[in-house]
């Protein structure tokens, strides 16, 4: 991307920034290791909670997934998300999401697997052009 490595960690955990490139959604408090997190939609509703597993600003940030927004999804066992950014000088930086310990999660495997490419893209959008891309309708 081309954004320092602080944008980009701003931008991730930023409530006011997720709103615009994550499906309107947000953070309620800043990630702290050890500590419960949620992200709410718009209407209030928790679209997703999880534990946060590791903070290390600005390069890596680590929880659990286990999304709220669809009642099938939400009796699937959390999994786990994985954001790592390396910063590749001249104000660029390499953002890495691994989304993992997904074998008891078949339908939030499917659901991610091009959910996180949507996200993804609209960040970059957001940092590079000052605008994300177009919101999908859908969570």
């Amino acid at each position: 991307m081309r954004a320092d490595v602080e944008e980009v960690w701003r931008a991730l955990t930023d409530p006011e920034s997720t709103r615009q490139y994550f499906h309107a959604t947000h953070w309620t408090s800043p990630p702290v290791a050890g500590e419960a997190f949620e992200t709410h939609l718009p209407d209030g509703s928790v679209a997703v909670e999880g534990v946060v597993e590791e903070v290390d600003p600005p390069h890596r940030l680590v929880h659990t997934w286990h999304p709220l927004y669809d009642d099938e999804l939400a009796a699937e066992p959390p999994s786990r998300v994985s954001w790592e950014l390396s910063d590749l000088g001249r104000g660029r930086t390499r953002l890495r999401l691994v989304h993992d310990r997904l074998d008891g999660s078949p339908l939030t495997a499917e659901n991610v697997r091009d959910g996180w490419t949507a996200i993804l893209e609209s960040l970059r959008s957001l940092l590079e052009t000052g605008a994300p891309l177009p919101r999908q309708t859908s969570v």
